[in-house]
């Protein structure tokens, strides 16, 4: 699915679902059910999915580094701190 201009697969985005805080982890387990294509995010959601990947495990750093190579990414990452 391109989640927030960014296609990341729905294998990660299963993972995602488990560590991400609760409303950005339910947004996009009913992305997966209704096999949505395209996920648009809010800056705090992206945020959150940021939050989440600085504390997950090795197999999402990948993802990780695909989302932060994306401009608009980046920027919820500089609000992080």
């Amino acid at each position: 699915m391109i989640m927030g201009g960014v296609w990341v697969d729905d294998s990660h985005v299963r993972e995602l679902v488990a560590i991400v805080d609760r409303p950005v982890g339910r947004r996009l387990e009913q992305a997966l059910l209704f096999r949505a294509q395209v996920v648009a995010m809010t800056r705090t959601e992206k945020r959150a999915v940021l939050s989440a990947l600085e504390r997950a495990p090795a197999n999402l750093e990948a993802v990780r580094e695909v989302l932060l190579a994306d401009e608009n990414w980046r920027e919820g990452r500089s609000a992080l701190g």
